[in-house]
């Protein structure tokens, strides 16, 4: 195939899945070796990088995807209400930021952490399929869990490695932060009101 082919083809191929793609996937559908593959996705990403294109390339924990601009994400959800995410509640959040941090990890360690009975919520989760079981079984044959790659799309996230830069976490689950956040508010203030002392006691 010519040059224009083998990108017009690798964007259909991306654009037809609905899961990443690796670069032997690609390499297998256009029938080129993946080094000629890596090629074609420079141009493709080159041309998609222009604000009249909605669509971007991504690169991915598990591989390579096409995906709308973040600008015109919310519109085939408008247009589309079904395809709307439903909310997450704040307990769910609680525990998949858990799983996220502490992964893999086990139903009664979850518990332990938040102080109060997570099953329900974890099902939840994994009817959702934001997590899932390891493979791996604790010492008494206790389920671990861990999260999912649609976990990952779901929370804007390359790798769960993007968790540990800084600030991360309060942008990827806010509400676990706004209580602490008014915490820190009240203490400040009441050491700022301690640190003054009033006229009446000033020496």
């Amino acid at each position: 195939m010519e040059a224009w082919e083998l990108k017009a083809g690798l964007e259909v191929i991306l654009g037809s899945a609905n899961r990443e793609l690796t670069l032997s996937d690609l390499a297998r559908g256009l029938r080129i070796d993946e080094l000629a593959v890596e090629d074609v996705l420079r141009d493709l990403e080159a041309d998609l990088a222009a604000a009249d294109r909605g669509w971007q390339i991504r690169h991915r924990a598990q591989g390579i995807r096409l995906e709308s601009k973040p600008q015109f994400a919310a519109l085939p959800k408008a247009a589309i209400p079904e395809w709307a995410p439903r909310p997450i509640s704040e307990q769910a959040i609680e525990v998949v930021a858990i799983i996220a941090m502490k992964q893999p990890v086990s139903i009664s360690d979850i518990n332990a952490i938040r102080n109060v009975e997570s099953t329900a919520t974890l099902q939840t989760l994994r009817d959702r399929k934001l997590v899932a079981r390891t493979a791996q079984l604790g010492p008494h044959r206790e389920k671990y869990w861990r999260t999912t790659p649609f976990f990952l799309e779901t929370f804007g996230l390359s790798s769960l490695d993007d968790l540990y830069k800084e600030g991360a976490l309060e942008k990827t689950f806010p509400s676990m932060y706004v209580g602490v956040e008014a915490d820190d508010d009240e203490v400040d203030q009441a050491a700022d009101g301690e640190s003054q002392p009033s006229p009446a006691t000033a020496e």
